[in-house]
């Protein structure tokens, strides 16, 4: 493995580390339907920010929910009830490293050495 070879693998690892740290999230939407006396709970996922693995984007989503939502309530400080950090997106997560493993791949074959004979 040459040089080039080796500073492409390391940049990848780093890219990889990176993106293991800061991951995409799943943000869970509740809706309130009432009927009458009867009350009805509709929840929707949809992909959210990317944040830190250790905390879940609750600042950044709050934000990111007002830009959504086109509201703009910056007094408040606290997320909205009906919308929260679910989980981590592990279908992006793994894309990503897909992408990242593909490209690398791609990178250190094309840099290899061409031998003449």
């Amino acid at each position: 493995m040459n040089r080039k070879q080796k500073t492409c693998l390391l940049v990848s690892i780093t890219a990889i580390v990176v993106m293991g740290l800061f991951p995409p999230w799943v943000i869970q939407t509740r809706e309130i339907n009432r009927c009458g006396s009867r009350v009805e709970y509709k929840y929707t996922t949809e992909p959210g920010p990317y944040s830190w693995i250790g905390t879940p984007p609750f600042a950044r989503l709050w934000m990111w929910s007002i830009y959504k939502l086109k509201v703009y309530k910056f007094e408040d400080s606290e997320p909205p009830k009906n919308v929260r950090p679910r989980f981590i997106d592990l279908y992006r997560l793994g894309l990503q490293y897909f992408v990242v493993a593909v490209v690398t791949a791609g990178l250190i074959i094309t840099l290899r050495d061409r031998k003449t004979g």
